[in-house]
């Protein structure tokens, strides 16, 4: 089942922390996948789309990474991960951190948690979908002569091609071709902008290079009928908790919840007023 877990990290004394800690968060993590499990680390890195994000969190007084995985046999490695960061600490660019703790559960944190397959699969079907866009998001599609563009807008059509894109390749229960298909044309052609608040853009480090990217609240509005759309319209939903949006999601961009169910980790966790 999907799951989100935080690692809290102590700050080394009068220091700060590393400017690009996406990149060194994302370079430590497949060393330790590599040194679990080499297979396992050789097959990550060669997917063209992760089964994970991974996002540093500004905190304070401490750092905070959040990982996030759509594969069970990958949640097995991060707990293994967390009890090897514990031995030994980590180092993030030239740096050195211990692991204060872990949190797994939406009542120690509103970003972390799990969610069975099963309850996404029998989300309620909606017609209104309303998205709180947690840090920068971009859109990477092709261009001509084999350029990429970055799309730094709430466009529903890449909105939910991305999230369509993640549930065909982790999800236990995939659409048929037929199926995407269908949903791709409705999501093109019948789901608009309902609604945003506080959008704002940004140019943002991930990886080895900077982009453009959005945050902010978004509502969409499906105006197709169809039972079948608004049923994946609720799947999809309930997956952008795990799985991110948009493009560099595994270096923390496009992190994103919906409104509602965020709100609700919020009052189980009791920060309501926290940062994220």
């Amino acid at each position: 089942m999907p799951h989100a877990i935080l690692f809290y990290l102590s700050h080394p004394p009068g220091q700060d922390v590393p400017r690009y800690l996406d990149r060194y968060a994302h370079g430590f993590f497949f060393h330790m996948i590599s040194e679990l499990d080499p297979v396992l680390g050789t097959e990550l890195h060669d997917l063209p789309r992760k089964p994970f994000t991974l996002t540093p969190l500004p905190w304070n007084p401490y750092p905070v990474l959040r990982l996030t995985t759509l594969d069970d046999s990958l949640f097995e490695v991060f707990v293994d991960m967390a009890q090897k960061m514990d031995e030994r600490g980590l180092t993030l660019g030239n740096r050195d951190f211990k692991l204060l703790r872990v949190v797994a559960t939406p009542e120690g944190h509103p970003l972390a948690g799990f969610t069975p397959w099963e309850e996404i699969l029998t989300a309620a079907p909606k017609n209104d979908l309303e998205l709180m866009f947690l840090t920068p998001t971009v859109f990477a599609t092709s261009k001509p002569g084999g350029r990429t563009r970055h799309t730094p807008i709430p466009d529903p059509r890449l909105i939910m091609g991305s999230l369509l894109s993640n549930w065909q390749a982790f999800s236990p229960a995939p659409y048929s071709d037929p199926e995407v298909a269908a949903l791709r044309e409705i999501f093109d052609l019948d789901l608009v902008v309902g609604g945003f608040d506080n959008l704002k853009y940004h140019h943002v480090h991930a990886g080895k290079d900077f982009f453009p990217g959005y945050t902010g609240k978004v509502r969409l509005r499906l105006l197709s009928p169809a039972i079948e759309a608004r049923a994946a319209l609720a799947r999809l939903g309930a997956l952008a908790y795990y799985s991110g949006v948009g493009a560099k999601t595994p270096f923390g961009l496009g992190m994103t919840a919906e409104v509602h169910r965020l709100e609700a980790k919020r009052s189980k966790s009791g920060k309501a007023n926290s940062q994220v």
